[in-house]
């Protein structure tokens, strides 16, 4: 057995053996494992880069207490669980098609460990305290993720290599976190940093405390993108940024509520435009070969879609078979092996290996979340906790649906994990916002009897808001 299995097994005994019976609130205690364990690439794998994973086990530990609480659990969540199902159901299907089987398996059982994170976290997310506490937790380990990967840009590896950082050899100029490649790390920075960005600017935390977490979350983060010198999670992050603050125009309650944040991101903004910003334009104008080596990927990929439109070639197998849809001409290239690796665009890799069902699913998930983020932000009971989180998240998914146009990271397993917990964050909050609605509908059908008179309607809105809060 190797040192790193022994240390995941003493890190996972200590995490959730030892220290539960010495929390209060064993089932926050577990939603913040959930929400923050999973940037860390460390587990037992077995097979084909998959095993178990640190941030499975407080999948699991929530999924016990759920099963053991009494209370029913919802197995399908309307409307983001059924297009999962159905990819990780046609993931499995797609085996009958794939040169190494074990490796559609393998890649489902990533998705399906998604699926019960999604519901694990709807069903134990009955509070605000709880939805704080997940919100936050994701929040502080990003703040933790952004202080790693500036160390590793100035200074080299931390030596955190048993929770997943690579070797110094690895870290040359890109930073990367606790991620396997820089890329990861710049995709999930691009997704997480929009929620703080709304969190900083246009929600007016109770405690100091917080507004100092997304603050420095927020500006610190920006330096950490900006160290993976990855173009394409800078533009999707660029995107979502501008999305959010055009948002911020169509109501009231949309705008920001710490006047004073403002300035401060201004100031930082120029300050890191007027040292870094002709690096950002470098990386553009040098890089070019990285960039145009995408395009014989993608007319590959759509020959190997157009040659297995039902099945695809096996969830994982696409590497496996593409240099064979290659021509001889092609195959001659001095750029043959690159051109045939993993096409680095996530819905082509999809469909390339799943078929066409497979690339609907994968859309009308991200469609299902934006669609729930969407229904928050419209709905009559307000909160901007709520309202402003949801809107990072839909942030955070503008950003990593432009940036997987030009990625594959649709299979790692912490992108997906990520997609997964906005995921269940959006239907918890669903939830809460009907749970609000139904007792307001409740007081309004009895306000005669529990308000005397001259009490009104936003007597009762007033007492609603404060018991969301």
């Amino acid at each position: 057995m190797t040192s790193a299995k022994l240390i995941f097994i003493a890190i996972s005994t200590i995490l959730f053996i030892i220290l539960p019976f010495f929390i209060k609130n064993v089932r926050q205690y577990f939603l913040a494992m959930a929400s923050s364990l999973y940037v860390f690439s460390t587990g037992w794998i077995f097979y084909h880069f998959n095993g178990l994973m640190l941030a499975d086990l407080p999948i699991l530990g929530l999924l016990a207490l759920s099963l053991f609480s009494g209370r029913h659990i919802k197995w399908i969540l309307h409307p983001v669980t059924l297009p999962l199902l159905g990819f990780i159901v046609w993931g499995l299907v797609s085996s009958f098609a794939a040169v190494v089987p074990g490796w559609c398996i393998s890649e489902s059982t990533k998705y399906l460990r998604m699926y019960l994170l999604i519901v694990v976290l709807v069903h134990n997310i009955r509070s605000m305290d709880d939805l704080r506490v997940v919100v936050n937790s994701m929040i502080g380990v990003l703040l933790v993720q952004v202080f790693i990967g500036i160390y590793q840009w100035r200074f080299g590896a931390v030596g955190l290599w048993f929770l997943g950082e690579r070797a110094a050899s690895r870290i040359a100029w890109r930073s990367m976190g606790t991620f396997f490649v820089p890329s990861f790390y710049a995709n999930y920075l691009a997704m997480v940093l929009p929620v703080a960005f709304r969190l900083f600017i246009f929600y007016k935390a109770p405690n100091r405390k917080h507004v100092v977490l997304y603050g420095a979350a927020l500006l610190f983060g920006v330096l950490a993108l900006f160290s993976t010198y990855g173009r394409g999670p800078w533009v999707g992050f660029g995107f979502a940024i501008v999305i959010l603050t055009l948002l911020s125009f169509l109501k009231g309650r949309f705008r920001p509520r710490l006047n004073w944040a403002i300035p401060v991101l201004i100031f930082f903004s120029l300050l890191f435009v007027q040292r870094y910003g002709s690096k950002v334009i470098g990386q553009f104008q040098q890089r070019m070969v990285s960039y145009e080596v995408r395009f014989p990927q993608f007319r590959l990929a759509r020959r190997v879609i157009s040659q297995n439109q039902m099945l695809g070639v096996g969830l994982g197998n696409y590497e496996l078979v593409a240099i064979n849809y290659m021509n001889e001409r092609e195959r001659a290239d001095t750029m043959a092996r690159i051109h045939a690796s993993m096409v680095h665009n996530s819905y082509y890799l999809v469909t390339a290996e799943m078929g066409l069902p497979g690339g609907f699913f994968l859309i009308l998930w991200f469609v299902s979340i934006f669609w729930s983020g969407y229904r928050i932000i419209q709905s009559k009971m307000y909160n901007p906790f709520i309202v402003n989180t949801a809107m990072g998240v839909l942030g955070g998914m503008a950003a990593i649906v432009v940036v997987f146009t030009f990625s594959p990271d649709v299979h790692s397993y912490q992108i997906q994990y990520q997609i997964s917990l906005f995921s269940g964050i959006l239907l918890a909050e669903t939830q809460l916002m009907k749970n609000a609605a139904a007792r307001k509908r409740l007081m309004e059908m009895s306000k005669k009897q529990a308000f005397p008179a001259g009490k009104t309607s936003q007597s009762i809105d007033r007492t609603m808001s404060n018991q969301l809060s």
